[in-house]
């Protein structure tokens, strides 16, 4: 029997990864093609799920020309190829994709929101953004949010159509049996980058720009006077989307208590070292990393924004600070590196929390369920 063509659709390779081994498992029932912005990583993951691929070139910020050609392309491919299913993802992705789509009439066009860009920003650039979403809601005839906070929103803010969440939410959920501390001894690794036992180690994974709140983690951090504190950040800055300050720079390459460990594949052996982990973002869809930092057993310190509120449960694995409130951020900090025998008290709390709402297979079967209907 002929399969229905299936394109699944982000802005960048790296955003295929939200869907890692599900896209193999869906292309038994679909003919799956990934489209993304060209690259080594858009090439390797349609080899390790065995499905083809498309490159389109895309901006991840508005560009006004560069996103006509994009959309031109999108266009002809269509045209050329009839999908009967486009899956959108990422803002500048299901923007050209969903465009695109309504104008060629593809018969299924989901838009799966992972998050509200307008939610981080102000002004004329906010009011833009609010009618892009809303633009996307309007092309799309299914829409799949990742979390029922976002759902919530897409509803009360986008558009009246069905939303749905499959599960508890998340894209893929969390291969929980990988995350084992055992797997990982922190002496070790502490002793390989200068840090002690003794020393309490905040943590930070993510993309190193202004709305993951990098800016006021680095100033509260910067505020301590203690020696035996060290802020351990994980992943790659976005000078040309989303910078950070100059100061807050100038402070990371200065202070010799924050450790800088670049892009990491696999950052489960930076969690087993962290006392704390601290994600004072502006807005999230959900937080792949307050889960991996959960499941590693370490508690989070994160902001009460929508991503994060129906994952965090206050005083169980983690606790909340309002956003861009550097001065609380450092108070809340303060206490708790003071307090390191009530977060070893919570280790498996954390873990439990998200193993039982969140694991791979629960949020796999649910998953493919849900894309049945378009066989």
């Amino acid at each position: 029997m002929k399969k229905n063509k299936f394109f699944l659709i982000t802005t960048v390779p790296m955003s295929l990864s939200f869907f890692k081994g599900q896209i193999g498992k869906l292309s038994k029932d679909f003919d799956i093609t990934l489209i993304s912005s060209p690259g080594e990583e858009l090439e390797q993951i349609a080899y390790a799920e065995s499905v083809k691929y498309s490159a389109i070139h895309m901006k991840r910020d508005i560009a006004i020309k560069d996103d006509i050609l994009s959309l031109l392309k999108f266009l002809w491919l269509f045209i050329r190829q009839r999908p009967d299913i486009i899956h959108c993802n990422t803002p500048k992705g299901s923007l050209l994709g969903l465009v695109a789509g309504y104008i060629t009439r593809v018969p299924v066009r989901i838009y799966y929101v992972h998050g509200l860009r307008y939610e981080g920003a102000t002004g004329k650039k906010r009011q833009l953004l609010v009618v892009l979403e809303k633009l996307n809601c309007f092309c799309a005839t299914h829409i799949i949010a990742v979390s029922h906070g976002i759902k919530q929103k897409v509803q009360d803010e986008l558009t009246s159509k069905k939303v749905s969440v499959i599960h508890h939410g998340s894209a893929n959920g969390m291969p929980v049996k990988e995350f084992l501390t055992e797997n990982y001894d922190d002496y070790a690794i502490r002793k390989s980058y200068g840090i002690t036992k003794q020393d309490f180690v905040f943590g930070f994974v993510g993309r190193l720009v202004a709305d993951k709140g990098i800016n006021e983690l680095v100033h509260a951090f910067n505020m301590f006077e203690q020696k035996n504190v060290k802020l351990v950040i994980v992943g790659r800055y976005e000078h040309e989307l989303d910078p950070l300050n100059q100061e807050t720079l100038d402070i990371i390459k200065a202070n010799p208590n924050i450790i800088e460990m670049g892009f990491q594949k696999d950052v489960k052996k930076f969690l087993a070292i962290m006392d704390l982990f601290v994600s004072p973002s502006y807005r999230e869809g959900f937080g792949l990393s307050v889960l991996e930092a959960n499941l590693m057993k370490v508690p989070v310190l994160v902001t009460s924004i929508t991503g994060y509120s129906e994952i965090v449960r206050e005083g169980k694995n983690g606790f909340f600070v309002n956003p861009k409130d550097t001065l609380e951020l450092f108070n809340k900090m303060q206490e708790f590196s003071q307090s390191r025998n009530s977060l070893l008290a919570m280790k498996q709390q954390c873990y439990d929390e998200v193993a039982n709402k969140y694991n791979y297979k629960e949020v796999l079967e649910k998953a493919l369920d849900y894309y049945a209907q378009f066989k």
